[in-house]
């Protein structure tokens, strides 16, 4: 059966990869929480979290354009633009954080992380240049290579993780052993794909004009990106800044394991299904939105609801004492994170049919409605993340409306006759 469907063989080979790394992930995540105090893990998270707010568009969203272009040369070429951009954000990056690293550092009421702020550069470096190369595999349809290197990335992180709590480094050894997993999965990819990279002539084109002629994806693009970057990597320090750097780090420890039964499904299918869309003819990117939303709401609905009534019973079993109040923060972010897993996928269909401006303008509502929330709840943090996640989930079910809405819009604009290929759509005019 898998055999006759390319789209679930692509989704199976990916998923089962994520989802074995996501496992690899929890269980050196529930060994952490017995050795590391809720506060180290937190001045992890509000680290992770400033170089976070950065990665998404550290090459500008270069890399997405790397799936678009006919050609491979070009694509190839696209590659080497977006990795150099990356590494002069990453440096610049490092700069910033000499002077800014110390007032945050003392903010969270940390000093002693003042010169770990520093690791936001590398850390930027590696996690984009990832996401360059899961780009590459994606174009060449090498699902598996991203499968395979979600599972490498998180067995030498986890590795690394159960080390350093194991020896008492604290949340410095658990930032040094998510960068070394991220650059063991860089040294796979290029053991995987450095071949099949090195074969195809690189296009001669000039850098330059490829900035020029992918223009659109830096400022289309990246404006959502850092949008979402700011409501994701916002709410974490927010916790830390107007909570305390131990509630901060047991939402993150929360945010982290409810993360892995979303990932384990949502990655594949998002990898997947914006290779798809990338090339859906028009007239029916709606009913490829219609079916990716059923399909992920059904996909979804046991293993949450699961959680939902496990969580209270297990988790602070298996988390240990200083980490109890994580288990309830957990059920209360279910709501949010089921909504999220529905829509991850369909986001990419406002950047194929060019909508970007109607995903922006959500995206900040989006992130503007948590944000505010938190600088004026009074509220305990587990009540707090209980309302922030039942008025997340509203928006979230608002923006399938919106995103059926734009694809059908979207069909009726281009069907003329024979269909418009979406790739041709590039550089179609937008709504």
């Amino acid at each position: 059966m898998l055999a006759r469907h390319e789209f679930l063989t692509s989704v199976m080979k990916v998923m089962s990869g994520t989802g074995i790394a996501q496992l690899i992930a929890m269980v050196a995540t529930l060994y952490v929480t017995h050795r590391v105090p809720p506060a180290e893990w937190g001045t992890y998270a509000a680290i992770m979290a400033v170089a976070q707010f950065v990665v998404p568009v550290a090459a500008l969203r270069y890399d997405m354009a790397i799936v678009l272009p006919r050609e491979d040369g070009e694509a190839k070429r696209i590659f080497r633009l977006a990795t150099l951009i990356n590494a002069v954000v990453s440096v610049l990056a490092m700069i910033v954080m000499v002077p800014v690293g110390g007032m945050l550092a003392n903010a969270l009421g940390a000093p002693q992380a003042r010169w770990w702020m520093l690791a936001v550069g590398p850390i930027i470096f590696t996690f984009a240049e990832l996401a360059v190369v899961n780009y590459w595999a994606n174009r060449r349809k090498r699902f598996g290579v991203i499968g395979t290197n979600a599972v490498w990335n998180q067995s030498v992180t986890a590795g690394g993780r159960i080390v350093a709590a194991f020896a008492g480094l604290g949340g410095f050894g658990q930032l040094a052993a998510t960068l070394v997993g991220e650059i063991a999965a860089l040294g796979n990819f290029w053991k995987r794909l450095g071949k099949d990279l090195r074969s195809i002539p690189e296009s001669d084109t000039p850098l330059r004009l490829l900035l020029r002629k992918y223009i659109k994806m830096p400022l289309l693009t990246a404006p959502n990106a850092i949008v979402d970057s700011l409501r994701l990597q916002g709410i974490n320090l927010s916790i830390g800044l107007y909570f305390s750097r131990a509630t901060l780090g047991t939402f993150n420890m929360a945010w982290a394991l409810m993360q892995v039964p979303a990932s384990v499904i949502n990655t594949a299918l998002s990898q997947v299904f914006f290779q798809r869309l990338s090339v859906t003819d028009a007239g029916r990117m709606y009913k490829s939105v219609k079916s990716s939303v059923i399909r992920s709401a059904l996909l979804g609905v046991i293993p949450f609801a699961a959680l939902y009534f496990l969580i209270p019973p297990v988790l602070p079993r298996l988390m240990g004492s200083q980490y109890a109040i994580s288990a309830q923060i957990a059920v209360a972010l279910v709501p949010w994170l089921y909504f999220n897993f529905i829509t991850s996928p369909i986001s990419m269909m406002f950047i194929v049919t060019r909508n970007n401006g109607i995903a922006l303008a959500f995206a900040i509502v989006y992130a503007a409605v948590p944000l505010g929330y938190l600088a004026i709840s009074h509220h305990e943090i587990v009540q707090t993340i209980y309302v922030m996640s039942f008025v997340m989930a509203g928006l979230l079910a608002f923006y399938i409306g919106l995103a059926l809405i734009v694809a059908k819009r979207f069909d009726s604009r281009y069907q003329r006759g024979d269909a418009v290929p979406a790739g041709s759509v590039v550089d179609a005019p937008q709504d």
